[in-house]
């Protein structure tokens, strides 16, 4: 008969050459080796860490949520576990789960099956991060969900006011400066639900950054979302220096001065922009043009 010792030693063996596998890019046999291993040491935290790891860096919520339960149980001391399972509980809709989780970490929701959507300050947020990244400003609404408040480029594509789930911590290779404060970024994970706001682009034709403010008020009154794209400098592209960490916003460079601003507009419909637009000539006594619905 096996002695425990020696099934402790077979266990940590056979968790080596999932490691093994796992390093080589490997990860079919690194996942279904592990799945045997979990078989075989049920009350070992390990395996279920690891499984709920891998499926979490493939964004599969159902399974990360499924292992990431077994391994909470069986450690629950783990900080990076209950992570895990309240970014996998929130893009899933399991409420209850996300609550306790994230009180493991600090907060203290009262418990309920009901979605949090709290006012956590708005913060800088990096769409598509692997991809074709941009930085949006994002409310946040609990732990790991934000609305985006700026109007992303339609590349991107996300939308004014769409839902997103977002890294609980941030990226510690970014900084965002704004209004001369350090503000930490945070990588977007997924879009969780699309805005049926459409993105408007708009020149304006004017050299005077006041005109532009005025447009951005009645904008806000409208209920219009609105965005300077003439003045954004908070896209970029993935590898352009590997070594500069750190991006600026207009606190820091201040405004260009120019002859029109390229602006984005969003709205569900083009003449609810158009009316805007309208208002804004007739109070600025300056013209627009080329009105492109992009996304």
């Amino acid at each position: 008969m096996q002695n425990r010792s020696d099934f402790n030693d077979a266990a940590e063996q056979l968790y080596r050459l999932v490691v093994e596998y796992d390093r080589r890019g490997d990860v079919y046999n690194a996942v279904k080796l592990c799945k045997r291993l979990a078989r075989m040491a049920p009350d070992w935290s390990v395996p279920f860490a690891f499984l709920s790891r891998t499926y979490r860096s493939r964004m599969e919520w159902k399974p990360t949520f499924h292992y990431c339960i077994k391994a909470v149980e069986h450690n629950a001391f783990d900080e990076n576990l209950w992570e895990t399972l309240g970014i996998a509980a929130t893009a899933l809709g399991e409420w209850k789960v996300a609550r306790y989780a994230w009180n493991q970490l600090g907060f203290d929701f009262k418990p309920s099956a009901e979605a949090l959507h709290l006012d956590l300050g708005i913060l800088p947020v990096r769409l598509n991060p692997s991809t074709q990244p941009e930085i949006v400003a994002a409310r946040r609404i609990d732990p790991v969900r934000y609305v985006i408040e700026s109007i992303p480029q339609p590349s991107s594509g996300r939308r004014y006011k769409d839902l997103i789930l977002v890294e609980n911590r941030p990226n510690p290779n970014g900084i965002f400066y704004h209004q001369n404060k350090k503000l930490p970024i945070h990588d977007e994970l997924q879009l969780l639900k699309s805005s049926n706001l459409h993105t408007f682009s708009v020149l304006l034709y004017t050299e005077a950054p006041s005109d532009v403010d005025t447009l951005a008020n009645l904008c806000l009154s409208a209920n219009i979302g609105f965005d300077n794209w003439s003045n954004a400098t908070r896209f970029f592209q993935p590898n352009l220096h590997r070594n500069v960490a750190e991006y600026f916003d207009q606190a820091v460079f201040g405004k260009n001065e120019r002859e029109v601003f390229l602006v984005a507009m969003a709205a569900k419909q083009q003449n609810e922009v158009e009316a805007v637009l309208e208002s804004w000539r007739v109070i600025t006594l300056r013209e627009f043009g080329q009105i492109e619905m992009l996304i």
